[in-house]
């Protein structure tokens, strides 16, 4: 499991291309995996057992162990400036384009360090999973 790495968010990601990646993330005390809105069935007591999963699922192309969900409704609004905005438990979340046609997501205020994304969908769904 050497190919995972600790996101700011205390997450686990592993990047399989430059836009493709799985990630494990920790809800209410439980550990869960998630890639291409395909999420593991049950939670785990800790990290490791679902990054196996997800390797296996994902690497092996064994995707019938993860359960296909439709993404959450999110509740992003456009925002009037440009961008899009929604309100979450953690507060407000932007999501806004850069000069550069880069998108990137601010969290009350402060911007998501070292994170850019292609598209603004990619920033709601990092956002989302806040």
């Amino acid at each position: 499991m050497s190919e995972w790495c600790e996101n700011s968010n205390g997450n686990y990601v592993y990047v399989l291309d430059s836009d493709e990646v799985m990630t494990v993330y920790g809800r209410n005390g439980e550990w869960f995996g998630v890639y291409d809105n395909r999420f593991t069935e049950d939670g785990f007591a800790n990290p490791e057992p679902a990054m196996a999963l997800m390797e296996k699922a994902v690497l092996d192309d064994r995707l019938d162990l993860l359960v296909k969900r439709k993404p959450p409704k999110t509740g992003w609004r456009e925002a009037k400036k440009g961008g899009y905005y929604c309100v979450r438990s953690v507060g407000i979340l932007n999501v806004k384009k850069a000069k550069t046609g880069k998108w990137f997501l601010v969290i009350n205020q402060r911007m998501l360090q070292d994170k850019w994304f292609e598209t603004a969908d990619e920033a709601k769904r990092q956002g989302d999973q806040l």
